[in-house]
């Protein structure tokens, strides 16, 4: 029954119209690196694998290693997916035809995002920018810094507030990141506020928590700190910067439940290499206190996810565990976590890799095409992509191998066949391995409701129903 009579209903109704007709109005199924709503609840989809398969692939048009990609592609309500690289942002339609493409005030490295008619990026040239969708056309351009640091972020926005890094770091324990947050106001760049945390950030991906902590910001440094600020103004809320990680380095970075952020940094003065450990944190969203931590066996240098996974009731945090690339014999593994304890539901081990010369699937084949192109001739990538969580509970995550993991979970209640040449089976867990041939950046994956999609540091492959 509707029980709003008077004028004050009238006025949220317009309210409502006009929030819908705003450039930071956001009804696109994945935004944002982390997923619909800003990361809400991070790397989750509803979507369903299954009956997915592989319908076409998008490389730069001058060849497949010409080119370095900034993450994974956004997509918008229409199912026109957006992938930024180093030659610029290329916008594609749901069958592989290229809409556009832009070249920003400077480098590109990092992801791009949604807000309304926008597509929103930054450069390592210290500038952020804006793009109509539709058309491609410049809409603003701000400069925030002299530089930006050369990682790929994921910056995104809420509010009509677009959140972004700059400032090139030169902070030990690692040359690169950024020094400071900046918030923007989407619809013309104009900078609303500035924030400096206690270290770099790295990898920047502001994640945005639902209700009752809407209106807030979350993400991590790079050495395991983690920080809620107010959208609009950037109050800092509270912080967490535990003592035994503030000599640490980890490539990773946050993921959101429904009352907790998580983390997955290193420990001590570790620095993701192999042989070193790591540790994923359970954080409390209202007060900003350590709920539980989880010691990994491998370093923690990816984004967790968090949703419910195959024949598990309890909520439930995957994270993806390996080694930085640089060395032979580099360890990796896919961990599910209970979200609310940190017990572990179950453990997928997978064999060691080794690259040519320590390298990432791809690195080396690529690397003279590119620096002749004038691009990073090489991708470095983290061991793997952060994971993401289908409707059916089955774990996707890209490794630095160029394979993709599709891990069904326990292999007790699994209905396929165990034999078949794709299929390991490892700590008692199965999982399925997809070639695809190079190695894979935190913001791979993205869903809508017709199409998966993952990028590799070269190409873009999309699988549709």
């Amino acid at each position: 029954m509707n029980d709003c009579q008077d004028a004050s209903c009238s006025a949220q109704f317009l309210q409502v119209q006009a929030e819908a007709r705003s450039p930071s109005a956001s009804r696109h199924p994945w935004p944002h690196a982390r997923g619909p709503n800003g990361g809400r609840q991070s790397g989750f989809t509803p979507e369903r694998w299954t009956s997915h398969s592989l319908n076409w692939s998008f490389h730069d048009p001058q060849g497949q290693y010409h080119n370095m990609f900034a993450g994974g592609p956004v997509i918008d309500q229409d199912e026109n997916l957006y992938q930024s690289t180093a030659k610029g942002v290329f916008a594609l339609n749901s069958t592989g035809h290229m809409l556009w493409h832009f070249e920003p005030p400077g480098r590109t490295n990092n992801e791009v995002t949604l807000a309304g008619d926008y597509v929103l990026g930054s450069t390592t040239a210290g500038n952020a920018f804006a793009v109509h969708r539709r058309t491609g056309k410049q809409v603003w351009v701000t400069k925030l810094a002299e530089d930006a640091g050369g990682d790929c972020g994921y910056p995104a926005a809420s509010d009509g507030v677009f959140i972004v890094g700059a400032e090139y770091s030169h902070q030990m324990p690692v040359d690169g990141g950024n020094k400071r947050i900046f918030g923007l106001d989407v619809k013309n760049g104009t900078k609303l506020w500035e924030f400096t945390p206690d270290a770099a950030v790295w990898n920047f991906a502001p994640l945005f928590p639902g209700p009752p902590y809407a209106g807030s910001t979350v993400f991590m440094d790079l050495a395991g700190g983690t920080y809620r600020l107010n959208v609009k103004t950037g109050q800092q809320l509270w912080k967490h910067l535990p003592e035994t990680s503030r000599q640490s380095f980890s490539d990773g970075g946050a993921g959101l439940g429904p009352d907790m952020v998580y983390t997955c940094s290193n420990f001590g003065d570790n620095a993701g290499t192999e042989g070193t450990t790591g540790m994923v944190r359970a954080i409390n969203l209202s007060l900003g206190s350590e709920v539980w931590y989880k010691f990994t066996a491998m370093p923690c240098n990816t984004y967790p996810s968090v949703g419910h996974i195959a024949n598990v009731e309890r909520l439930a945090v995957v994270v993806a565990p390996g080694s930085f690339m640089g060395q032979e014999n580099l360890h990796g593994e896919i961990l599910a976590l209970d979200a609310y304890t940190g017990e572990q539901l179950w453990r997928h081990i997978v064999k060691p890799y080794s690259g040519p010369f320590g390298q990432a699937a791809g690195d080396m084949e690529g690397a003279l095409p590119r620096a002749l192109d004038g691009v990073s001739p090489i991708c470095l990538p983290a061991h793997w992509s952060a994971p993401i969580i289908d409707g059916d509970g089955m774990v996707i995550v890209g490794r630095s191998d160029g394979n993709m993991y599709k891990v069904y979970g326990p292999a007790a209640s699994f209905k396929g066949n165990l034999k078949a040449e794709n299929m390991t089976v490892d700590s008692g867990t199965v999982a399925e391995v997809v070639h695809l041939g190079s190695a894979f950046l935190h913001g791979a994956l993205a869903a809508s409701p017709n199409l998966f999609a993952i990028s590799s540091c070269d190409t873009l492959y999309v699988f549709k129903k």
